[in-house]
């Protein structure tokens, strides 16, 4: 992992500009030579939107009926290695901790996580990609173009989930008031979309 270009990227999430992040990223990996990895320019998880935003809120009522819920944590699974299956899990929490400081996010009841990961699909050319890229021979010739393509990854997964959390604001639905959160397992480039 490149930890300049994620934190590059990380201070337009920040800032709440999910698309300058990936603009950047994707001009970034444009003026690379042509890899496995290429097909992500222009991807997008956004068909999922009205999906995903059911899945929450059958995950949000489900644990609401328990305990108040004031945060929402999405997590993408370890999906560099993992490359089978990509999916997201999501986590409610009662209590809010900053952004600033996340160990709070790993304090979690299992009741309040959800019961069945929400599976992307639209990526498959990039689980092959980083599946691919574990079998290379000599990797080091593809690895920026890698970094670039795991940090769109995470990028479309926060772009997704941010869109999720605007719709159900515009419908007025109860988890559209609180707080939501996102990134992938192990990364500290956190969405928070309130």
């Amino acid at each position: 992992m490149n930890a300049d270009l994620f934190d590059h990227a990380g201070a337009y999430v920040k800032s709440g500009n999910i698309k300058q992040a990936i603009d950047q990223a994707e001009l970034k990996l444009r003026g690379l030579d042509e890899t496995y990895f290429h097909p992500i320019l222009g991807a997008s998880l956004l068909h999922q939107s009205e999906e995903l935003v059911s899945w929450i809120t059958s995950f949000y009522q489900e644990v609401s009926r328990k305990r108040p819920a004031r945060a929402l944590y999405f997590e993408m699974y370890g999906f560099d290695i993992n490359t089978d299956q990509w999916y997201i899990d999501g986590f409610a929490y009662e209590t809010v901790g900053t952004i600033e400081d996340v160990d709070w996010l790993a304090d979690y009841e299992l009741d309040m996580a959800t019961s069945q990961p929400f599976v992307l699909t639209g990526f498959e050319l990039m689980q092959e990609a980083f599946e691919a890229y574990m079998d290379e021979e000599e990797p080091d010739e593809l690895e920026e173009a890698r970094d670039i393509a795991e940090l769109l990854v995470i990028l479309r997964l926060q772009e997704l989930l941010a869109q999720a959390h605007q719709l159900a604001k515009a419908r007025r639905l109860d988890w559209g008031t609180i707080v939501l959160l996102a990134t992938a397992h192990d990364y500290d480039m956190i969405l928070e979309s309130k």
